[in-house]
């Protein structure tokens, strides 16, 4: 009818994955004939290198980075996995080691699961490569909607263009996504494919992807978010690359691979309840972090704070916590109220050094809506992944367990828990009704879920708002 129109116009793209499901193909033939590459191979055996615990051992002085610089360049037919807890300097390591394998001749791939994750670790070894002299790291990215002013990447949006530029040595990094380290084509094209956020990226992806390098550097961390999926999907087939290199383990072991043991970004007292419940303990802040903290307010010293609000009947959005997080806003904002970074220098608290974060885009809307425009960032755990701030506020939002929409699988994730908390240098705040700490655990499951939200207020400073 004429006089009916539609409510709602959306754009459907449909994502041909056929190029990855071709490589994975080829992968089940090749073992099925008895010639699989062994790189394929050794990732799906979770194979750690055969001389990590002898050649690699990490020298009297050494630090994880360097030592993971040394052992990227004695690698070949491997896959070597590196585990960066937020703020150990996954990145830098990555770009460090890069830089170090162009030196040696090498050429070498990135990939990971979205083009910007590409970019910031091919930014990081520009960076890198600016620090340490070397005129010999040209870089290229393949993609799309290549740009021509991409400053000191050169952007294709040809695979051909970019094979060839790699093949002639015009560039000696180049990154991309798995559809275009899938292809044929690009077969050993690389010594060395670099895996960024591999703690996200499937392993079904990273495994069609082995067939362009010689070797392949995991890194990631499982503890933090894993890769959005849409749909439904078999059990097991949303397992990461790097979760499949670390098995049951929280953390990888010695012997298996590298763990970046020192945050640069976490002042001790977050970095104590973090490497406690997601680290096995083994995370701790670099010297001078001590320093990091809060002056001039209400909240002075303290790394973590528990801000108790009571309410009922919410499940997904809370005026009430909106009304806590404005307050402790105001105040943070305050003249006088400061803080202070590692080299113990003042700093005026401003808007930009806030971080306000939730579990629901509800919640999320209504905090933007009551926070000065602007003022402070404000979002869910999912958009702040990778960022950091001298204080993030987390708002909890729903009443009690019982209320919690997604279930205490979503509202007591372990991984957004971390993700949330350790965007922090110097303080935490949860905003939570304190009913979210008595949750009625009927499974182990449940139980090992609700420890680290409590395990949180036991170490927190206590205030109601």
């Amino acid at each position: 009818m004429a006089d009916v129109h539609p409510t709602a116009v959306f754009e459907h793209r449909y994502v041909n994955v056929e190029v990855i499901e071709d490589a994975i193909y080829a992968v089940g033939e090749s073992v099925v004939r008895g010639d699989a590459d062994r790189l394929a191979v050794r990732l799906l055996m979770a194979d750690a290198p055969s001389t990590i615990s002898g050649s690699f051992e990490s020298r009297l002085g050494e630090t994880a980075v360097e030592f993971a610089v040394r052992a990227g360049g004695d690698l070949a037919e491997t896959i070597l996995a590196i585990q960066g807890p937020p703020g150990a300097g996954k990145t830098f390591t990555g770009a460090q080691m890069i830089c170090a394998l162009v030196a040696q001749g090498k050429r070498i791939g990135i990939t990971a699961t979205g083009h910007s994750v590409i970019r910031n670790l091919l930014d990081a070894v520009s960076q890198a490569a600016a620090r340490l002299g070397q005129h010999d790291v040209t870089l290229g990215h393949k993609r799309d909607d290549a740009d021509d002013d991409s400053g000191n990447v050169t952007e294709f949006d040809d695979n051909e263009a970019a094979l060839d530029a790699l093949q002639s040595g015009e560039i000696r990094v180049l990154g991309g996504t798995a559809w275009l380290w899938s292809r044929p084509e690009f077969a050993k094209s690389v010594d060395v494919l670099f895996v960024d956020e591999a703690g996200q990226m499937s392993l079904a992806n990273v495994l069609a992807v082995t067939r362009a390098a010689h070797t392949v550097v995991l890194l990631g961390d499982p503890q933090q978010l894993e890769q959005p999926k849409k749909g439904t999907h078999p059990d097991g087939v949303g397992l990461s690359a790097l979760q499949h290199m670390l098995g049951s383990h929280t953390t990888i072991p010695t012997g298996r691979g590298i763990f970046l043991p020192e945050t640069w970004r976490l002042s001790p007292g977050i970095a104590a309840f973090t490497s406690e419940m997601f680290y096995e303990g083994r995370l701790r802040s670099k010297p001078g972090l001590e320093r990091q903290q809060l002056v001039g307010s209400a909240f002075a010293g303290g790394a973590l704070w528990a801000v108790d609000v009571n309410h009922d009947g919410n499940r997904n959005a809370s005026d009430e916590e909106v009304e806590a997080v404005d307050r402790i806003v105001t105040t943070l904002l305050a003249s006088g109220s400061a803080w202070v970074d590692e080299f113990g220098k003042d700093h005026q608290i401003a808007g930009t050094d806030i971080l306000v974060v939730a579990p629901f885009n509800a919640h999320v809307g209504r905090l933007a809506e009551r926070l000065e425009p602007g003022e402070v960032a404000v979002g869910t755990v999912d958009k702040f992944q990778g960022q950091e701030a001298p204080v993030v506020i987390y708002s909890m939002a729903t009443s009690s367990p019982d209320d919690a929409p997604r279930g205490l699988e979503f509202l007591y994730s372990l991984n957004r828990l971390n993700v949330a908390t350790s965007r922090a240098r110097c303080a935490v705040f949860v905003v939570a009704n304190p009913r979210l700490y008595e949750p009625d655990c009927r499974t182990p499951r449940q139980i090992e879920l609700a420890n680290a939200l409590c395990r949180y207020r036991e170490l927190a400073t206590i205030v109601s708002l």
